[in-house]
């Protein structure tokens, strides 16, 4: 990546080149989708206009540059979207890749986990955070072994 910052329609575009790396969009993939472009930022329409392109094979490139501060905002927000909902390969790939797009460490990994953790514990009940806790912890080894395996 280096000194450049990520940019809002690249980062969507490429999420969707994920995403539809197997030909179909779950329901799943559109929650994700939502919640990402709501964290990017994206104006009416952008949404549209970029799955368009990947469709046809083609990058969206510009955008906003995202500030190191929304990067780590998004990440927590699409990880928390995707451990509500059910988890499925797709899913881990795309936390897998804005994690390696955004350059986000371990330790913010893990700050990013226990941010979650400490949400869940206030929002739910004590069986839901039990199992919420124990995906969390298994997705950080599904996700750091994803990431050599994106494109």
């Amino acid at each position: 990546m280096g000194d450049e910052s990520p940019r809002t329609l690249e980062v969507f575009s490429d999420c969707i080149s994920v995403m539809l790396k197997d030909g179909v969009l779950t329901r799943e993939e559109r929650r994700l989708i939502a919640a990402l472009s709501k964290g990017l930022e994206l104006e009416d329409g952008e949404p549209l206009k970029v799955y368009e392109k990947v469709k046809i094979g083609e990058k969206m490139i510009g955008g906003n540059t995202i500030s190191r501060n929304n990067q780590l905002k998004v990440y927590q927000n699409i990880y928390e979207v995707a451990l509500i909902g059910a988890l499925s390969k797709d899913e881990w790939r795309i936390l897998a890749f804005l994690r390696q797009r955004f350059d986000i460490t371990e330790n913010e990994h893990k700050e990013i986990q226990n941010n979650l953790k400490n949400n869940f514990k206030e929002r739910y009940e004590p069986k839901v955070v039990e199992s919420l806790f124990k995906t969390i912890e298994d997705s950080a080894t599904t996700i750091t072994k994803m990431i050599g395996r994106l494109f």
